[in-house]
């Protein structure tokens, strides 16, 4: 499994303990950092020398952090910690005997906030074994190979629309999952509820529902292409 040029390899070891100190850790996560993480190592950099693209301003570097686990299901709030402590964006390939899987944080940055952002979304790929697993580097800059990546890794959770930035397709897609769980949860209602009344009140807020879930997708569908 070859994912990078050997332009951008690193290899360095970063020990579990490194973290205590630079993150803000709970008891829970600490405690998974022992017991789900064998090892983590800064294994490439990515940036537009180690790639030969154009530079970016909002995209200076990618990190690829593989990780190698203990056990194939782990605490993933483990690589939220990792990447809030980091100020750059990071890729991680997660490793359990001879499977891997891809792991991403799309991350903003505040406003007003100098060097620091904000964790937007999480996408992952299924596990695969190692032979399997790829990803395709492509863009003209660090930033746009950046979201491709995102893009990669989400899957058909995410659809890339001509015209239509990454955020924004991030954010129409996280409003339809929210409209997407009320329907579900006033859909589970309706089949416990008996009294006829609150049946067709119910029904009413399910069918408004679903307008705005139209609304949200057409939103994409309208964008040029």
């Amino acid at each position: 499994m070859t994912l990078f040029p050997s332009s951008t390899r690193k290899d360095i070891r970063l020990p579990k303990e490194s973290f205590y100190t630079h993150a803000t850790l709970t008891p829970a996560i600490k405690r998974a950092m022992v017991d789900d993480i064998e090892q983590i190592v800064w294994s490439h950099t990515l940036t537009a020398e180690t790639l030969n693209v154009n530079a970016s301003d909002k995209v200076r570097q990618i990190d690829v952090l593989t990780v190698t686990l203990k056990k194939r299901e782990c605490n993933e709030k483990i690589f939220e910690v990792i990447a809030k402590a980091i100020p750059r964006h990071i890729l991680f390939l997660l490793r359990f005997k001879n499977e891997c899987r891809l792991l991403i944080h799309f991350k903003e940055a505040y406003e007003n906030v100098k060097g620091k952002s904000r964790i937007v979304e999480t996408y992952s790929t299924d596990w695969q074994p190692e032979e399997k697993v790829s990803l395709t580097i492509s863009g003209l800059d660090l930033e746009r190979i950046y979201h491709n990546f995102v893009y990669q890794i989400a899957g058909n959770k995410l659809t890339k629309e001509p015209g239509r930035e990454l955020a924004k397709a991030i954010e129409q897609n996280q409003e339809a999952e929210k409209i997407r769980n009320k329907i579900a949860r006033l859909e589970a209602k309706l089949k416990k509820e008996i009294q006829f009344n609150l049946q067709l009140q119910i029904s009413m807020e399910i069918k408004v529902l679903k307008k705005q879930l139209l609304d949200t997708t057409d939103k994409e569908k309208s964008l040029p292409r």
